[in-house]
């Protein structure tokens, strides 16, 4: 069986690729970088590093540059499963290639194959639909009906691409892939760990806003208090107070809004936070703070949690002084970070909160 992985980055080889060669498949990357798409196929396999030191090797494997639309529509056609992990802003960049995709296995194999979106974005689906319908001719909107755009929550935390020829990814143990069951066509694909969950967006929602928004707000204030890991910030009294308060706060307003299990949501919780103080990741700070724009979007991680938390009568400080601390980052190499501080120069940060953000006032 061949499971088709649109990205050979941290999370496509250190997660996805990895549950794919547990469950017996061969992972085809298609990958933009040619020597890595070179070193995959000359090696056949890549690895991961597990925070304890131990290495665990992937294969089989290979790779298609994705250049290569021919190479990349005549694996669509074989694949059993399909997945990306490329970045939600770079989605509708996938939509020639799935395009030709579609119609070579409209011919060749019609049968319908779930795309399992690997990006950690409520509108990933809706960003890849709309670009497939621009790029499809109307009476090729059809074949759309063949392909689940299937969102998925990657909790994986693969924190760092490590040395070697392929390079090899450092990351966590967690390997549940929670995906959207209601998107699914026909059975959830054969893969270790697939865990379809409905209604998808409470999961979703929380993951967003307990994992990945107290990281960012671990992040941003550690970034203002010059630190460069999180498990540093998290050494620093005052962040790590805000940041238990933070969890307090979204474990009660999540319990208030939605109808988890009790104990399945405390124990969900537990495992998130010990898994973002796991003090062996040393988890770059510049890696989670980057893209600031995005995580202050309306109903990102940031101001998502802090609007759940004002509303359910939580304390909300934690996350407003994250807020303010993301609005004040600021990292040269990173285009969103520069972007955001020249919106700031030119309108002021309350216009960015009210614009931007959504948010009216802190």
């Amino acid at each position: 069986m061949q499971a088709l992985q649109f990205g050979a980055g941290k999370i496509g080889r250190g997660f996805l690729a990895q549950l794919y060669a547990r469950s017996g498949f061969e992972t085809v990357f298609v990958e933009a970088r040619p020597e890595l798409v070179a070193s995959l196929n000359r090696h056949r396999a890549c690895w991961i590093e597990w925070t304890d030191g131990a290495r665990e090797p992937i294969a089989p494997v290979s790779a298609i540059d994705a250049q290569d639309a021919e190479a990349v529509a005549a694996a669509f056609a074989r694949a059993e499963v399909a997945s990306t992990a490329v970045g939600v802003n770079a989605l509708p960049q996938l939509a020639p290639l799935l395009a030709a995709g579609l119609r070579r296995r409209a011919a060749e194999n019609p049968k319908p194959l779930n795309l399992l979106l690997g990006e950690n974005a409520l509108d990933a689906h809706t960003r890849l639909r709309d670009a497939l319908v621009q790029t499809l001719a109307p009476d090729e909107h059809p074949l759309l009906e063949t392909l689940g755009l299937v969102r998925c929550i990657i909790g994986r935390q693969a924190v760092a691409e490590l040395p070697g020829d392929p390079p090899g990814v450092r990351v966590d143990r967690y390997s549940t892939l929670p995906v959207d069951a209601d998107a699914l066509i026909g059975e959830p694909p054969p893969i270790v760990g697939i865990q379809p969950v409905r209604p998808f967006e409470l999961y979703m929602q929380r993951k967003l806003y307990l994992h990945n928004g107290l990281h960012a707000l671990i992040a941003y204030l550690g970034a203002q208090h010059g630190y460069r890991t999180i498990q540093h910030a998290l050494q620093d009294p005052e962040i790590y107070a805000l940041f238990a308060q933070g969890a307090k706060s979204l474990t009660q307003a999540f319990l208030k809004m939605h109808p988890f299990d009790p104990a399945e949501h405390y124990e969900t919780v537990q495992d998130i936070l010990t898994r973002i103080q796991d003090p062996h990741l040393d988890d770059p700070i510049a890696r989670v703070a980057r893209e600031p724009l995005r995580k202050l979007r309306p109903d990102d991680r940031l101001v998502g949690a802090y609007r759940l938390l004002v509303a359910q009568g939580e304390d909300p400080i934690p996350f407003r002084k994250a807020i303010l601390a993301a609005l004040a980052y600021y990292d040269p190499t990173d285009p969103e970070s520069v972007q955001l501080r020249q919106m700031i120069q030119a309108q002021g940060a309350d216009a960015v909160l009210r614009e931007w953000c959504g948010l009216e006032r802190l």
